[in-house]
């Protein structure tokens, strides 16, 4: 749940007060501010507060500025009074996303603000009165909800996604509106926090993923796709039941998915009937099936992308290190059983990359991924230069807030940190994924630590995709 800061002033605040309580009161914990005791509701939910006095005055407003604040809506008609007051969230906050009532020039590089401007959305919602002149999308289509714009909060498993990696059957994200700037997008395009995506599909499907899309805990592997699939080797492979039983722990974890197991090169039909009396197969969103005929593992997931929504793969070390290749260039989420059960895990790691926006553009994942499961998050900041990637560790200090996860942060210049990750025996790395490092030799990107983690580190690992 969000916590939101409403600083309230004048008629459209009165109004937008007005619906807030009707419809939406209940969606996040709020904390009201305004002079006007007419402006702060009666009755509140029990995590929400009231405070009535000007808040242009500063001390009293930091006083009540708390880390836990994700959004703020300043609302007031008073124009002087604006700049002053952004100026003051801002001191106590450079990451807090502001929507601002009004347009202030001066401000218009923070990306963390919106500014409406009263008289051009006024003027625009007048121009769609006016006779021969297209229309918006209110207006066109079937007008059965077809055509839905959606923003994306922080937090979203959608934010920081590129488009191509996210399944869209039945819909389609035909625009994205980023800065008032459209953007046609391509399989590359990354999806960031606070665009608009303009959604054409069936009415259902775009409710669906408009959940989804402001969903901030619990959709992993979505927008990837909704199946999780364990690929098991019966020939080559080793520890059958302790696989089976890590891949239903997890399973359990997630919401409303599908899991399938699928066991090639059967060996003797002890094994085989070991698995026909499995009764965690017999559940309803539990699949399995034996292949019989074809013997390549990438034979087989290349004709289950076909009838499959995959959204994450399972495999034991083993297989994973006969298809590595194949396996990473795939663009799914992969999640490769280490030395630790999942169900003995109590922390994930995150260490910052040199390119600290990978780190940023896997964070959703990190934080719903570690909140399904119940992990602490641990950053390792990696750096022989005594450098910290302050950036990248103010924004997941931002998502932590968003999910109400702490946070710990390691900092080192001199512990290699794939041998340090190599001693931890309860931990999970999660690590984005590009197709271009894993193409080249460990010989050949000894400085590059994702890719050498890819062949050296036995821990769990949860490799996730950041381009197509």
């Amino acid at each position: 749940m969000r916590t939101v800061l409403l600083i309230l002033n004048g008629i459209v605040a009165k109004e937008f007060l007005t619906t807030l309580i009707a419809k939406h009161l209940n969606k996040n914990s709020y904390i009201f501010v305004s002079l006007d005791s007419d402006l702060l509701p009666k009755n509140i939910p029990q995590d929400s507060e009231c405070y009535q006095f000007d808040p242009c005055a500063q001390d009293k407003l930091r006083e009540i500025l708390t880390p836990h604040i994700t959004d703020c809506y300043l609302i007031t008609d008073r124009t002087e009074e604006r700049e002053g007051i952004y100026r003051t969230l801002r001191s106590c906050s450079t990451m807090l996303q502001i929507t601002m009532l009004g347009e202030i020039p001066a401000l218009a590089d923070d990306k963390q603000l919106i500014m409406i401007n009263e008289a051009q959305f006024l003027s625009m919602r007048l121009f769609e009165k006016f006779p021969n002149i297209p229309k918006t999308a209110r207006s066109i289509g079937l007008g059965q909800g077809e055509i839905m714009q959606v923003s994306v909060p922080f937090g979203s498993p959608y934010a920081y996604r590129s488009v191509g990696t996210i399944k869209q059957k039945a819909w389609k994200i035909a625009a994205i509106y980023r800065n008032n700037v459209l953007i046609l997008p391509k399989y590359s395009t990354t999806i960031l926090p606070n665009d608009a995506l303009l959604l054409v599909g069936e009415p259902e499907t775009l409710w669906d993923i408009y959940h989804r899309i402001k969903e901030e805990v619990g959709q992993f592997p979505t927008p990837f796709g909704r199946d999780v699939v364990l690929y098991f080797d019966l020939l080559h492979s080793c520890e059958l039941e302790s696989c089976i039983k890590q891949t239903l722990w997890l399973f359990s974890h997630f919401k409303n998915k599908r899991l399938h197991f699928c066991f090639l090169n059967p060996t003797d039909m002890e094994m085989i009937h070991f698995l026909q009396s499995n009764p965690a197969f017999n559940a309803d969103n539990i699949f399995w099936h034996i292949e019989y005929h074809k013997t390549s593992l990438q034979e087989v997931i290349q004709s289950d992308k076909e009838s499959k929504n995959i959204g994450l793969i399972l495999l034991e070390k083993q297989l994973f290190e006969a298809h590595r290749g194949y396996l990473l260039n795939l663009g799914i989420p992969l999640l490769k059983f280490g030395l630790t059960p999942l169900d003995q895990l109590t922390q994930s790691v995150v260490i910052l990359p040199k390119n600290t926006e990978e780190a940023e553009k896997i964070s959703s994942v990190v934080f719903d991924f570690s909140t399904q499961i119940g992990l602490k998050i641990l950053l390792y900041d990696f750096d022989p230069n005594e450098e910290r990637h302050e950036q990248a560790l103010d924004y997941y200090k931002h998502i932590a807030k968003v999910f109400n996860k702490k946070l710990e942060i390691l900092h080192s210049s001199t512990q290699n940190p794939l041998l340090w990750l190599n001693r931890q025996t309860q931990m999970i790395q999660i690590l984005p994924l590009r197709k271009e490092g894993i193409k080249r030799l460990p010989l050949f990107s000894m400085r590059n630590v994702e890719n050498l983690s890819a062949y050296f580190v036995k821990t769990p690992q949860l490799f996730v995709p950041i381009s197509i």
